[in-house]
């Protein structure tokens, strides 16, 4: 599933491609992935995009001269968008890309945003549980009002953090998924910030002490703006239109590293379940 650094991978390279281009027509191959809008080929033709903004792991499209008009887009779990230049260049990315995902438009192509300057923007999805979907500026508040603040924000208050984590009686990971508390945040990175703070995923969030509260904010924001520098770990096993190539899995320390040694103390890394999700941690490391 796209997290959010692969998300803002994605937002960065299509925003470098398409911002400033004008929208000539809309393909959409099924209507599940546009909720069932039968006007939005007609809304969005002659539009051009001005900007495109990012509230947890959503895409935010604005229009110029359109106040009242976005167009939201969530990857979900196997979403994927494709920017494809007029020499066939391709930029994006999402769910893990395979060879097959750069014939486009291809079999798992939702929707296709046609450019009139001859370039497109392919939206897949293989699950099609991802969605374009228009809304105006009181559906864009709505949506914005379900996600809490990012810890990659430069602001992200440490302290609040804290207080809000000695209300909450769950395991420390099933807090940190909940993106209405803390927005971004999936199970690659929970795995991995927890490792760092030397917190075990299972401990009740009001047991943590504000030490580790603190490292854990910090942890929680570098992972991701790590990720993001180096294009995530599902995002571009591919080179984009720019000759970019990059993959954040080499820099994991614990996921997906069971019953492998911990970097840090040797001992071996276990998995479990925690709030329905794979889990991996160092029994030594984190308490």
């Amino acid at each position: 599933m796209p997290e959010l650094p692969e998300v803002e991978t994605v937002r960065l390279q299509l925003k470098s491609k398409i911002v400033g281009k004008t929208i000539s027509s809309v393909e959409v191959f099924h209507d599940k992935s546009i909720k069932g809008d039968n006007n939005i080929e007609d809304r969005l033709r002659n539009k051009t995009i001005s900007n495109i903004d990012r509230i947890g792991k959503l895409m935010i499209f604005s229009f110029v001269g359109e106040d009242d008009l976005f167009l939201l887009a969530h990857l979900k779990m196997t979403g994927q968008f494709f920017f494809v230049d007029r020499e066939g260049g391709i930029a994006g990315g999402g769910h893990s890309v395979a060879a097959t995902d750069l014939n486009l438009p291809g079999r798992h192509t939702r929707v296709t945003i046609h450019l009139k300057d001859r370039t497109s923007l392919h939206f897949n999805d293989m699950r099609i549980f991802g969605y374009l979907k228009l809304t105006n500026k009181k559906g864009l508040e709505v949506a914005k009002a379900r996600f809490g603040p990012e810890p990659i924000h430069p602001e992200f208050d440490s302290e609040w953090f804290y207080e809000k984590l000695k209300k909450r009686k769950a395991p420390i990971k099933a807090v940190l998924l909940d993106q209405t508390f803390i927005a971004g945040l999936g199970n690659i990175y929970v795995d991995e910030a927890l490792w760092r703070a030397k917190v075990k995923p299972t401990r009740r969030s009001d047991k943590v002490t504000k030490k580790e509260a603190v490292a854990l904010a910090t942890a929680s924001g570098d992972v991701m703006r790590e990720s993001i520098a180096v294009g995530g770990t599902t995002f571009q096993h591919f080179k984009d239109t720019d000759g970019r190539k990059g993959n954040f899995t080499q820099h994991l320390k614990v996921f997906g590293k069971q019953e492998q040694a911990c970097e840090r103390c040797g001992n071996a890394i276990k998995k479990i379940r925690v709030a329905g999700r794979g889990t991996h941690y160092c029994s030594r490391c984190q308490k």
